[in-house]
């Protein structure tokens, strides 16, 4: 049985680099004790992301009602689902979501409906849209930085 939430089996299946897809897998599905620290280290660092899907979201965003408008002009929806070093969450707000992730120590992975959508918060700060779709250029205060 599956202690993830779909999306965010999903989200990792989707984002992640070939050779730790199983690993993933096999965490998502419960195969592996989920515990705090295997959670934490899934949004340490973007060691396990797919860097063809990964776009670097300059650090001195701090607004999440911009990153809310970016991710609502790529598809998400108003729902999503937030994994942490907590934990994870399903059917969360996306806006309220994005506001407790920018504002907590430590990373989250906040994904979004529908997939493959997501932002991830490393653990050192940095932040990546992760998304096979187009990054639309939008007015305000979203400073998008293309790799």
């Amino acid at each position: 049985m599956a202690l993830l939430p779909e999306p965010v089996i999903a989200a990792l299946d989707a984002f992640a680099t070939p050779d730790r897809r199983d690993d993933l897998r096999s965490l998502a599905a419960g195969d592996t004790d989920p515990s705090p620290d295997r959670l934490a280290a899934l949004t340490e660092s973007t060691d396990w992301v797919d860097m063809a899907a990964a776009h670097s979201v300059a650090p001195s965003l701090g607004d999440p009602e911009g990153l809310r408008r970016l991710l609502t002009a790529m598809g998400a929806e108003g729902r999503c689902a937030v994994l942490s070093s907590a934990g994870s969450e399903d059917d969360r707000d996306l806006g309220g979501a994005l506001d407790s992730v920018l504002h907590q120590s430590g990373g989250a992975l906040v994904v979004c409906r529908p997939g493959p959508l997501a932002f991830l918060i490393t653990a050192s700060g940095e932040h990546w849209l992760l998304s096979d779709r187009e990054v639309p250029q939008l007015t305000g205060p979203i400073p998008v930085v293309k790799p």
